[in-house]
């Protein structure tokens, strides 16, 4: 693969982020994350819910697969630009709350205010995301310096640990997923899978029936495994095993691993330049609004509650699950444009308050000096 700008990995940012959204619905307004509850045994959820959950869960594996897969290349100033934005729609919501009354207390006022200024505590996510990017160089300088055989010693340790330590037994530390451990462990696995396509791209590129069988496999795999978690996860339901029925879902369950790698190389092994893919390449850099937007603990109430009223008159659930995937690209088309316009308002407070010489100011007080 070539150093230019993979478009078809820009349009799978995309799509994971409409999943997600998809995902957030299924877990918080139908409030499928109850069944881990063991004291909920008399409620039912409808079948879908859990098959549209398998589909959708593996959009946060698939988030950091790509990071390792194209490598985080490390700007202070872009992780400064990130925190900020974190801070814009966190204290956007805040202030929200407290125009619509759902903060009464000047504890839980500033219990908000704090969570905004530090939103790494609202959106997991960004926290271990942004752990990521200060240790990207380091993370990138030893995995390159490895060579193959302690690359794949040191992908079966990761693997014993996530899995066996954390999704089976949870130990605490690992947990099954929510960590910043898992993060890496999926960051680790996309950077391999990148050295590999590369090691394979001059046979590939001579046959291209390999290539598309490549992808036809992946698909399969992908439809299969998230069929499998969703039948299984159902099951366990039924069988009033509710707990391990939720822990399916675990990020570090290995089904879910294989599916959101086999997800995401559907993509980035490719990189397809048409019109449509390079739309979906300019807009890719605001799809984070999307999941920030969206996943605040008001947001979930506030965004989501029109969704579960159209939803309350019909009864077929074939029908709901392109209803719910229809408003969740609809939210995800509004928050683009809501993050292009805090773009072109940061772009101009910028340039007001001259923010750029004041970072260059900054950063040449605290570089080194040459001394003679």
């Amino acid at each position: 693969m070539s150093d230019k700008r993979n478009y078809s990995a820009d349009f799978l940012r995309c799509i994971l982020m409409i999943m997600i959204i998809v995902h957030h619905i299924v877990v918080h307004a139908f409030d499928l994350k109850s069944i881990g509850d063991i004291q909920n045994t008399s409620i039912t959820y409808e079948p879908y819910l859990f098959f549209l959950n398998a589909f959708c869960v593996i959009a946060v594996n698939c988030f950091f697969f790509i990071s390792g897969y194209f490598s985080i290349k490390f700007s202070l100033k872009k992780t400064v630009i990130l925190f900020l934005e974190m801070q814009f729609y966190s204290m956007i919501w805040c202030v929200i709350m407290i125009f619509s009354g759902q903060i009464s207390t000047l504890s839980m006022l500033i219990k908000k205010m704090i969570m905004s200024v530090l939103p790494v505590y609202l959106y997991w996510f960004m926290g271990v995301y942004i752990l990521l990017c200060f240790l990207s160089p380091y993370i990138n300088d030893y995995v390159f310096n490895l060579d193959k055989n302690r690359q794949m010693k040191l992908l079966l340790i990761l693997s014993i640990i996530a899995t066996f330590y954390g999704f089976i037994f949870n130990w605490s530390g690992i947990g099954r997923g929510y960590t910043f451990l898992h993060g890496l462990y999926m960051y680790y696995v996309g950077m391999l899978c990148k050295q590999n396509t590369l090691s394979l791209a001059p046979p590939l590129n001579l046959c291209k029936k390999a290539i598309k069988r490549s992808i036809g496999i992946n698909a399969w795999i992908y439809l299969i495994l998230s069929l499998i978690v969703g039948g299984l996860s159902f099951l366990l339901f039924q069988m009033k095993l509710n707990k391990i029925s939720w822990i399916v879902y675990s990020y570090n369950n290995p089904l879910l691993i294989f599916s959101g790698v086999s997800f995401s190389l559907l993509f980035v092994t490719r990189n397809s330049q048409n019109p449509l893919m390079k739309f979906f390449s300019r807009i890719s850099k605001y799809t984070l609004a999307a999941y920030l937007i969206t996943d605040y603990d008001y947001a979930r109430i506030v965004l989501f509650y029109p969704l579960k009223y159209i939803l309350s008159f019909t009864k077929f659930q074939l029908v709901k699950i392109p209803i719910i995937i229809s408003y969740a690209i609809i939210l995800f088309i509004c928050c683009i444009i809501i993050d292009y316009g805090r773009k072109i308002l940061f772009s101009i407070l910028g340039k007001f308050f001259h923010l750029e010489e004041l970072y260059e100011d900054i950063c040449n007080r605290f570089r080194p000096t040459n001394r003679t």
